[in-house]
């Protein structure tokens, strides 16, 4: 793919998690599409794409708060890299599994990156911190699911209009 269209597919995924996150957002359970479109291209597309994808959205998100920075742009880059060998020992094209792949990479993602971020706030309430990773890798499994749907049926929908 030319680079043009990486550069659309990154402004699309980062304009849907800074504009539309927030909006989709109750009782502070979000979808994460930077880390969904991440896991998305590496099964899709291997582990080199997801790797430097990851790269550049983890990078995008690092700017976006530089508190921890470096820390994001590392575990979206894995998180790529992840899904990327997963395509290649155990991939099988089927939307649930995708899904399914995308929600377990999902929750292993919030608890790495809160344990390197503030390993006190894991510990403390550990409880809550793995329900809250649960649902919020569950609700960004289900909007990718939805993405990828949609996907799929671009062609219909095409027709349609």
């Amino acid at each position: 793919m030319p680079y043009f269209y990486y550069f659309m597919i990154w402004f699309v995924i980062m304009s849907c998690q800074l504009v539309i996150t927030p909006r989709l957002t109750f009782s502070g359970i979000y979808p994460d599409f930077v880390l969904a479109a991440s896991i998305l291209l590496g099964l899709k597309r291997g582990w080199k794409m997801g790797l430097w994808f990851g790269f550049a959205l983890g990078l995008s998100m690092d700017l976006t708060d530089p508190l921890n920075f470096g820390w994001v742009m590392l575990t979206v880059s894995l998180s790529g890299l992840i899904a990327g060998i997963v395509r290649e020992k155990i991939y099988v094209e089927n939307n649930l599994y995708q899904v399914g792949i995308v929600a377990a990479i999902t929750f292993v993602y919030y608890l790495v990156l809160t344990f390197i971020e503030s390993v006190g706030y894991l510990v403390n309430d550990f409880g809550s911190s793995v329900l809250d990773f649960f649902l919020i890798a569950l609700y960004t499994a289900l909007v990718s699911g939805a993405i990828l749907l949609l996907l799929q049926q671009r062609y219909r929908l095409r027709e349609l209009l």
